[in-house]
């Protein structure tokens, strides 16, 4: 019965909020014991509001996923569990995560309610607008990194920003691929009214460019003077892992037909994983290993 109303909170969708670990990460402060348990407590608080914006999603998306042929088996659309007790929850969880951030500070406050007032206009109708649906949820990304400076007391880059703004445009856009070739296999009918803006050609153009713009843009990062004082000529070196990485992102949504959930690729393809630990650990040795 617990197990139930627990996967509700999506806990393995809480990977996304890694994200607020970056600046302090890439700061060269993750040993920094207080400003880990900040940016530690920034995490949980940001996991709370995330979940009760899941929740919250959920309940406004059951007709339309009761359409889906995936979605349509979670719990929530499939009547499995208590839309009354779900309500309970989203707001405990939300009023947790308020609590949270105030203690951490006034500014990651504003940070979380930000995101929540964003993504509930994002679930009430704007996810219905083709191109600003994932623009919003790009955002949100943009949002974690932010906060996740604040809660850690250090400067966030422009450079990290736009990156991690167009990474999470590029996955949002793969996503929409990875929903259009459901519904041809399965049903001629969209499941939701921002998907009759998207074409399989124009998420091909568009998926492509972004991922030529995200390489560019990383080079032009790590080839900048004053990075190669901080972290070493031989910085250029983690290009390749981030090559691969969206080669082979671009091989599951283009070859395979298996963009999915982000989440999904980052559990389960080993490539992925291998790629992504191979680049964190080149910065690691970069960084913190001089």
């Amino acid at each position: 019965m617990l197990s139930k109303y627990l996967s509700l909170l999506r806990p393995s969708h809480y990977l996304k909020n890694v994200y607020l670990f970056l600046p302090i990460f890439f700061s060269g402060q993750l040993f920094n014991i207080h400003d880990l348990q900040s940016a530690v407590i920034a995490f949980i608080s940001f996991c709370f509001v995330a979940s009760s914006i899941y929740i919250l999603n959920d309940i406004r998306d059951i007709p339309f996923d009761k359409l889906h042929p995936v979605k349509r088996l979670r719990h929530i659309p499939a009547g499995l569990v208590s839309l009354s007790v779900c309500y309970v929850i989203c707001t405990l969880l939300f009023i947790a995560s308020v609590v949270i951030a105030f203690i951490l500070s006034v500014k990651f406050l504003l940070i979380i309610l930000t995101y929540f007032i964003l993504n509930v206009c994002y679930s009430w109708g704007l996810k219905n607008i083709a191109i600003v649906d994932v623009a919003i949820v790009s955002i949100g990304f943009v949002l974690r990194v932010v906060a996740g400076g604040i809660a850690s007391h250090i400067f966030v880059s422009r450079w990290l920003v736009i990156m991690v703004f167009l990474l999470s445009m590029f996955q949002a856009l793969t996503k929409r691929m990875d929903d259009l070739y459901l519904i041809d296999g399965n049903s001629n009918q969209p499941t939701r009214k921002s998907l009759s803006g998207y074409n399989i050609d124009f998420l091909q153009i568009t998926v492509s460019m972004l991922s030529g713009v995200l390489l560019v843009c990383y080079i032009m990062y790590i080839v900048q003077p004053e990075i190669i004082n901080r972290l070493g000529e031989y910085s250029y070196g983690t290009t390749f892992f981030v090559l691969l990485g969206l080669l082979r992102y671009l091989q599951l949504t283009f070859v395979r037909r298996a963009s999915s959930s982000p989440v999904k690729i980052l559990i389960n393809d080993r490539f992925i994983q291998l790629s992504i630990i191979s680049w964190v650990l080149a910065f690691a040795i970069l960084i913190y290993i001089k």
